[in-house]
């Protein structure tokens, strides 16, 4: 790897995972204009110039700075053979970075857990190819043979792994761009939801949740609108504690009990005194 000045029209940024967020981009662009050096980009030699490998947003803001050349660590054609090792590394360098939003997230599991089956094999059940499309039902199917590997790299549990896979595969990909900067984006339940749906009402939804002024701040209040009947009421936060709690076992209710003893002695102190 070699560090460089190189002109910004020669690197290739097409297809990426994550989408550019303007006001980022706009940040960057105040900071380079102020005279601030920003990290170097990632790019790797290609034939016919540069394909970029981390710093979509800097690479932006130079461009919106007026700049027409970049610095970049400059990476040999045969470090990243093809472009599944460019997107391997652009999932790792995204993945380690903290603003990553729930939806982010979502969509580099689903292409890292392409990445990992193109070298384990096929999934089980006829796993289609990964350029075709995914029907809405079988991604929790398609997310299994990769599930294991993902928790266990990024220490969360399998179910969370397929919960990603479901959302990046069930919404579509032009209604992923257009939520990609509301705040249901980083709301897993409701990506859950919004995957769910039949790929007319994920327009209608993000039609509602993107409006100006937003017709509906959640995917549940934009079915409500589209349906016509009224949004489901919100629990309090006692309801949703109650509820959870009465899905808990016994010995888990029992060692909530302990652990909020002094508040469970005080409700039953001014049980016993109205019962007095």
């Amino acid at each position: 790897m070699k560090r460089e000045r190189i002109a910004i029209s020669a690197i290739d940024a097409s297809g990426r995972l994550r989408p550019i967020n303007p006001d980022w981009v706009e940040t960057l662009a105040e900071q380079i204009a102020t005279g601030i050096t920003l990290p170097a980009i990632e790019v790797v030699e290609r034939k016919e110039g540069y394909r970029l490998i981390a710093g979509g947003h800097r690479l932006k803001a130079h461009e919106k700075a007026g700049l027409d050349v970049i610095e970049a660590d400059v990476c040999p054609a045969n470090e990243f053979a093809d472009e599944a090792a460019v997107r391997l590394r652009e999932i790792q360098e995204n993945m380690l970075r903290y603003e990553l939003t729930a939806l982010d997230r979502a969509v580099h599991l689903a292409t890292w857990k392409e990445l990992h089956e193109s070298v384990a094999g096929p999934a089980k059940r006829g796993r289609k190819k990964a350029t075709e499309e995914l029907p809405q039902n079988s991604a929790a199917i398609f997310a299994g043979t990769f599930s294991k590997a993902a928790a266990k790299a990024l220490k969360v549990s399998e179910r969370a792994v397929q919960a990603a896979v479901q959302v990046a595969t069930g919404i579509a990909p032009d209604v992923r761009e257009r939520i990609a900067f509301l705040k249901i984006a980083d709301t897993m339940s409701e990506l859950i939801e919004l995957s769910k749906q039949a790929r007319a009402r994920q327009d209608a939804i993000a039609g509602l949740l993107t409006s100006e002024p937003p017709a509906a701040s959640t995917v549940a209040d934009a079915i409500a609108i589209i349906d016509r009947r009224p949004p489901p009421r919100t629990l309090e936060q006692w309801e949703a504690a109650s509820s959870r709690f009465g899905r808990l076992s016994d010995a888990e209710q029992d060692r909530f009990f302990e652990a909020n003893a002094a508040a469970v002695d005080r409700w039953l102190a001014r049980r016993r005194q109205k019962a007095a």
